[in-house]
């Protein structure tokens, strides 16, 4: 039955008591767990899509494919952790999501033992590199479990701060993720990448297991159920459609649209733009291209980290999140549009350093606000399922975002993608200016 109320009850009923208390240093704990947990998925991330070709793999669709079936997984079973976590509780259903991690890594890792010069064993290689990605992807539901812990330990005056860790660890992870990778990558092989990603991971996964105390008061959990068949879309369905909880997961379905288009193809706008145009005969155009990036990617992740770490607690008090959920669409459309437009070298080194900083300010204000206000429109009890359903449906956002990006990039032009995008976030600025009076969070 719907209400026809707009914010939760524990926000409107004085009879109930707010979020229980958090345990001791419950926020650090679960920012550590997250950055280091999100440092193994960095690690790996500028490298899975090289071990296709170890295999003879040169189609670009196969090869995009090993990184959206990781986020096609988690879009599957995001809403089923987030429900069962609602269920059993937070601290189990994490540490299951990081064991399915560490254990996709491990097969990443026994990949690399059937790639032989001449591809006898590539079938079963590329079959385990995949498998590793879903494996992955199908226990990634850490993030949504994680924010889902945020609002249990939290009043709705502080959960955009709350929700901005899980963000500062994000960028973080970000930043040394990556770098790490691909120190690794050039030092010691391709192959001991998913070990030290091992690393991390399994210390995660110990951390949670040792400091880690439950969010949850058993005695308020729903009774455990055994039909877990209907919590992966029913979930989806259910929260997608109520009246405010749905639109804000949409407007963040279709920003993580835009930004992982971006995050995918800014690797091949910057060789076709900046390195390839009078190159030199020999130069490694690929690997100029992927420092340069790498460069632009450290940079977003900086300001993530430093926005979502310490600012944006301060930001929804002076504004409230409603306003910063309007904002934060209107700055990304102005990067991704200073990136689209070609302009002479050496500004096209301006416009893409400062397109980049509006589009991470932009992300910085709008991500932690819209799980604020999907979190404070939830029930006290649907958190892990809501929430769950938000990661999920970005989680497909970063399956169709790069294949979008790729087509209209090759069939239109380079900058097709990103003035795409710039649209696509002007709209989903239009939409929050039209449901803000409905939004949780109005108020600075």
């Amino acid at each position: 039955m719907k209400t026809p109320t707009l914010c939760p009850r524990t926000m409107t009923d004085p009879t109930l008591k707010p979020p229980p208390h958090a345990p001791k240093g419950a926020l650090a704990t679960i920012f550590l767990i997250v950055f280091i947990d999100l440092m193994g998925f960095g690690i790996v991330l500028p490298n899975v899509l090289l071990y296709g070709k170890g295999f003879g793999i040169e189609s670009e669709f196969v090869l995009v494919m090993i990184g959206a079936s990781y986020s096609l997984f988690q879009f599957l079973f995001a809403p089923l952790l987030g429900r069962w976590s609602d269920r059993v509780g937070r601290r189990p259903a994490l540490i299951f999501s990081q064991a399915g991690t560490l254990l996709g890594f491990f097969i990443l890792f026994a990949a690399h033992f059937f790639e032989y010069a001449d591809h006898r064993w590539s079938p079963i290689g590329i079959t385990l590199v995949f498998l590793s990605r879903i494996i992955d992807g199908a226990s990634g539901g850490n993030i949504s479990i994680a924010s889902a812990y945020i609002a249990d330990v939290t009043t709705p005056e502080k959960r955009a701060k709350g929700m901005g860790l899980i963000g500062a660890a994000f960028g973080l992870g970000f930043i040394l993720g990556p770098a790490i990778g691909v120190v690794t990558a050039r030092l010691f092989g391709l192959h001991i990448v998913p070990v030290v990603a091992m690393v991390f991971s399994a210390t995660a996964l110990v951390c949670t297991i040792i400091f880690l105390k439950e969010s949850r008061d058993p005695a308020h959990m729903p009774p455990p159920s055994t039909d877990l068949r209907r919590f992966t879309f029913n979930s989806l369905g259910k929260s997608v459609t109520r009246p405010v909880i749905g639109p804000l997961i949409l407007m963040m379905f279709v920003n993580a649209i835009a930004f992982a288009g971006m995050e995918q193809s800014l690797p091949l706008i910057i060789y076709d733009r900046i390195y390839a145009p009078g190159a030199a005969p020999g130069t490694d155009l690929r690997a100029a291209a992927a420092t340069g990036s790498g460069f632009l990617y450290i940079f977003i992740g900086l300001i993530i980290a430093v926005m979502q770490g310490g600012l944006i607690g301060r930001l929804t008090k002076i504004f409230g999140s409603a306003k910063l959920i309007v904002v934060g669409p209107m700055l990304i459309a102005v990067g991704l549009y200073l990136i689209a437009v070609d302009v002479a070298w050496p500004w096209v080194w301006t416009g893409f350093a400062v397109g980049c900083f509006f589009l991470a300010i932009g992300s910085s204000v709008f991500n932690p606000s819209v799980q604020t206000a999907i979190s404070q429109a939830a029930g006290p009890h649907e958190q892990g399922e809501v929430l769950g359903a938000s990661q999920g449906m970005a989680s497909l956002a970063r399956a169709f975002g790069p294949a979008l990006a790729g087509l209209l990039y090759q069939f239109l032009s380079p900058g097709a993608p990103y003035f795409f995008s710039a649209a696509l976030c002007a709209l989903v600025a239009i939409w929050a200016v039209l449901l803000m009076r409905r939004l949780p969070g109005r108020a600075g």
